[in-house]
């Protein structure tokens, strides 16, 4: 089961990342990076000798446990921009997208086992939902690997701020119903997969 941040550690100022290392059996290790959506850093501070970018020789074989689906075994105050500690496992990529929290987490990674690392930007569809749930109602749209992330992931921020407010304004005049909205916005998400993106919708 997901996992929620504690409110007085959801208090802290960051800048909130959920990163998913996938393992030999398919599933997802769940870890929290505080501050890992700043500039989208973890794309290029995760290797493969440092898969929680903290260049340390600890983090190979505790990230090779994690693949193995073994216990990890990391220091119990780790100096890396992510968290070495798992906080939960999930089934796959759709799972983790209907168990992502959307208010808490600005970006989203996932880590192959060969870390290689791909950035999702987080759309939460409570900008015309106000009753949308924080976990499990948006959709994680992978960013393009030809782009600077920042500026890929505004351009998606962009596009579906005013896919929203469109839908917003279609509802206040009584053409839309909050099921057709988040239909609507289900499919419009989808359609970024004719861009060549991954597109994973709760």
């Amino acid at each position: 089961m997901y996992q929620r941040l504690e409110p007085a550690e959801a208090m802290n100022v960051g800048h909130r990342a959920l990163v998913a290392y996938q393992r030999a059996d398919g599933r997802l290790s769940i870890h929290h990076s505080q501050w890992g959506a700043l500039g989208w850093q973890l794309l290029t501070t995760c290797r493969p000798n440092s898969p929680f970018g903290g260049n340390n020789d600890w983090e190979a074989p505790v990230h090779e446990a994690i693949v193995d689906g073994e216990e990890p075994d990391p220091p119990n105050v780790p100096d890396t921009p992510v968290d070495p500690h798992p906080r939960t496992v999930v089934a796959d990529l759709d799972g983790l997208t209907g168990q992502f929290d959307f208010l808490e987490y600005e970006a989203c990674y996932v880590v192959s086992r060969s870390v290689d690392v791909r950035g999702f930007q987080p759309l939460w569809f409570a900008r015309a939902l106000p009753d949308a749930d924080p976990v499990g109602d948006g959709a994680l749209v992978s960013l393009r690997r030809d782009r600077d992330p920042v500026e890929d992931a505004a351009r998606l921020t962009a596009w579906f701020r005013g896919v929203a407010d469109t839908m917003v304004a279609m509802q206040e005049q009584g053409a839309l119903t909050d099921d057709a909205v988040q239909t609507h916005l289900r499919e419009r998400c989808r359609e970024w997969e004719a861009d060549g993106r991954e597109v994973y919708v709760g």
